[in-house]
């Protein structure tokens, strides 16, 4: 008889601190004390490893860190132990939406909904799923159908708005996210939506000024300033103006100009721009020239979390005193896209082509993989490669016929990344003492460090990196390094201010025939953006 007795002894004795830590995790939920609420849950889980409670915080808890593959495993543990319980399902269809996993968050939703069509978070969920997966034409009419059945609800308000506000209609998805705050002026997504519509609408303008300067006395100031408004409830357009002082040691050249552009939205999430300018060229002693600018775009955002653009335009080459002298104009034509398609994991690339007026041509392309791995941080792989090809050898600007660049970076730390960085290049010299790129080779390998930290409207990056680099065929190798670093303060929904810098030996950044022992250079910049 004592035999049976003790373990079911020993079995109470152990569910009773569980059935206490349990009321004080969820008492420590509710008051926002997220840390001691996991603790808690944690502690009730390794007494009992089917309590639906515990499990379920915890997946919320991990979705809210970021953690949602770990959020994810916690669910299809719920749904084992609760397979039809409806607040699990929405809670499990959410996070799968926030991993990129749109069609099964759909999905899920769709259970959900078969047993209770007028869930109000279930229709708001689905719609923001079919959003997020880039048919904003469906999502919309999913957002009006709830917002008929809920029609003050500042969820599927807040949903409706944003919609359209990717759909670049943002005058009217104002007056639904206003809607949204006097219905709850408390919540958070609707303030945010607001300013974001607010700043999307009000005028701006911005200003950045910048100076480069090398050890071999090259260098140049610039200045450039924009001013945008709205020209119609959907189309903004920006006015443009810069200037630009370039010297070397026995040239100076000015290019200054003005243009504009406009962009206006064509539907189911794309968007046209389109600009025209002009740009004087005055060399210091040369024949001054005045072309034509242009330029002409269409983004394509066939999911929230993925892009796409094609872009052609036509700018003169004017980096350089030399280049100022000699009036190249460049023409170019670009496919990039952005994907982020789950939580802290961005792949981005393209490429293009662009060509000279004297004929010659330049081919390249640029691939960049990076994943967080803790707040601030990311790692990655960066990978980058172009050609050259001469049409008038002799005479030609773009002389090399190949470069290749990788760079790999991994977070060991929050806001600190350490990788290796590589680039190489093959350089020809057509026309020796007047050619922008010397060398006829070029490869530098270098291994970078990166430290981001930010604070309310306050925001610092630095970065540097040791490596050895080649300067021509059959050098012999140098060292190679640089270091930089950003600082920004932000005001407002759309204002800030920030001051960058640069240092570096790199012969990547050498305009002339040859990298002398010690040469440096150096780039401060100071950038305006300010609502009005």
């Amino acid at each position: 008889m004592i035999r049976r007795v003790l373990p079911l002894l020993a079995v109470f004795a152990l569910a009773r601190p569980a059935a206490a830590q349990l009321p004080e995790a969820e008492d420590a939920f509710r008051r926002g004390a997220y840390h001691a609420a996991r603790a808690g849950y944690e502690a009730v889980l390794r007494q009992d490893s089917t309590n639906v409670r515990a499990l379920y915080r915890l997946a919320i808890l991990d979705s809210w860190d970021g953690k949602l593959q770990r959020s994810l495993d916690r669910f299809v543990r719920l749904r084992r132990l609760e397979p039809i319980d409806a607040d699990i399902m929405v809670a499990h269809a959410r996070v799968l939406a926030w991993a990129g996993r749109n069609r099964e968050s759909e999905i899920l939703y769709d259970s959900v909904l078969a047993r209770d069509p007028e869930r109000a978070d279930a229709l708001a969920g689905r719609a923001r799923a079919v959003a997020w997966a880039g048919d904003l034409d469906r999502a919309e009419r999913m957002w009006r159908d709830a917002l008929a059945a809920h029609p003050d609800d500042p969820e599927i308000l807040v949903g409706l708005a944003q919609t359209l506000f990717w759909k670049g209609q943002p005058e009217l998805a104002t007056s639904y996210v206003t809607r949204a705050r006097q219905l709850a002026p408390e919540d958070r997504a609707a303030s945010d939506l607001l300013s974001l519509l607010r700043a999307a609408l009000r005028p701006e303008v911005a200003s950045s000024a910048n100076y480069a300067h090398d050890s071999d006395k090259n260098a140049f100031f610039a200045h450039d300033a924009t001013f945008t408004t709205s020209l119609s409830p959907d189309v903004r357009g920006t006015l443009t103006a810069g200037w630009r002082r370039a010297t070397d040691p026995v040239r100076a050249g000015l290019s200054y100009g003005a243009g504009g552009y406009a962009v206006a939205p064509l539907g189911r999430g794309t968007v046209l721009r389109a600009g025209l300018g002009v740009r004087r060229l005055e060399p210091e002693g040369g024949v001054s020239r005045t072309p034509f600018t242009a330029q002409l775009g269409v983004g394509v955002r066939p999911a929230q979390f993925a892009s796409l653009s094609v872009a052609y335009s036509r700018v003169p080459f004017d980096e350089t005193a030399l280049l100022i002298d000699s009036g190249f104009v460049m023409q170019s034509a670009d496919l990039s896209f952005d994907l982020a398609p789950r939580a802290r994991l961005s792949i981005s690339g393209g490429g293009g082509v662009a060509w000279l007026s004297e004929g010659n041509r330049r081919l390249g392309g640029v691939l960049a993989v990076m994943a967080g791995v803790h707040r601030g941080l990311e790692v990655g792989v960066f990978g980058r490669a172009m050609g050259y090809r001469e049409a008038n050898p002799g005479r030609g600007y773009f002389a090399p016929d190949r470069f290749g660049v990788l760079a790999v970076m991994a977070g060991v730390h929050r806001g600190l990344e350490v990788g290796v960085f590589g680039r190489a290049m093959g350089y020809r010299e057509a026309n020796p003492g007047r050619g922008y790129f010397a060398p006829d080779r070029f490869a530098v390998l270098e291994a970078r460090t990166a430290y981001t930290w930010g604070q309310t409207r306050w925001g610092v990056r630095a970065d540097g990196g040791v490596g050895a680099q080649q300067v021509g065929r059959g050098a012999s190798r140098q060292t190679e390094w640089h270091a930089g670093f950003t600082v920004t303060r932000g005001w407002g929904a759309n204002s800030e201010l920030a001051l960058v810098g640069s240092v570096t030996n790199s012969a990547a950044s050498r305009t002339g025939i040859a990298v002398a022992p010690g040469f440096k250079y150096w780039t401060l910049g100071l950038r305006l953006r300010q609502g009005l």
